[in-house]
């Protein structure tokens, strides 16, 4: 299961060292972090990968929030498990 500490821990591996300076929760709008669209797109393709789902690239594209993301992951497992 995908969860907003997930997701946060991912956030962390991409920060690195600056992770300490920002606070993450379910709220973190992605760009507030500093995170380039290559590292945000990483964390997508990884919970793909963990979750063993395949995202919409137009949802994906407009996931703004940490928050954002857990639940297209949760409606895309919800579609896939009543498929």
């Amino acid at each position: 299961m995908i969860t907003v500490d997930t997701v946060c821990r991912l956030i962390e591996k991409k920060l690195g060292s600056k992770a300490a300076a920002v606070t993450l929760d379910a709220d973190t709008v992605f760009d507030s972090v500093g995170l380039s669209s290559l590292q945000i797109a990483d964390i997508v393709y990884t919970i793909e990968d963990d979750a063993g789902i395949e995202l919409d690239s137009a949802d994906a594209a407009n996931v703004k929030t940490v928050g954002d993301l857990v639940e297209l992951v949760t409606a895309a497992r919800a579609a896939r498990a009543g498929a």
